[in-house]
């Protein structure tokens, strides 16, 4: 059971991502915007971050930018209903997947999985996440 954490201003979108995470035996816990996310992300030992890209109160590009910041091996998945371009600037600021909305709950998941595995397996030894 992994730690994930669910950014997005839309509350209906929290609501759907927790219920798939929580139904694949993951806890989640919920930020509205990026900067309530921060905090949250600074307390708490989160595994994964699964972040929307537009959103008020530092966007999810910015959010991975600060977590970066402090953590250059922070996990995260990037999800949005925006165009390629967007995305493309996610993949390049490091998110480890790129998923479009509506998210098929089967494809979050895998790729929750992999972020998990392939991408912990080394990273746990280097930073103790």
């Amino acid at each position: 059971m992994a730690k994930i954490l669910i950014v997005d201003d839309e509350e209906m979108d929290r609501i759907l991502l927790s219920e798939i995470l929580h139904q694949a035996g993951h806890e989640p816990l919920f930020a509205p915007n990026g900067q309530a996310a921060l905090k949250i992300w600074k307390k708490a030992k989160i595994d994964l971050v699964v972040t929307d890209i537009v959103m008020p109160e530092l966007n999810g590009l910015e959010l991975m930018e600060a977590m970066k910041e402090e953590d250059p091996w922070v996990r995260v998945i990037a999800i949005s209903g925006i165009t390629a371009k967007k995305l493309n600037e996610a993949a390049r600021s490091g998110a480890l997947a790129i998923l479009t909305k509506p998210v098929d709950p089967e494809e979050l998941l895998r790729e929750i999985e992999k972020a998990l595995n392939e991408s912990g397996s080394w990273l746990d030894a280097e930073t103790g996440r």
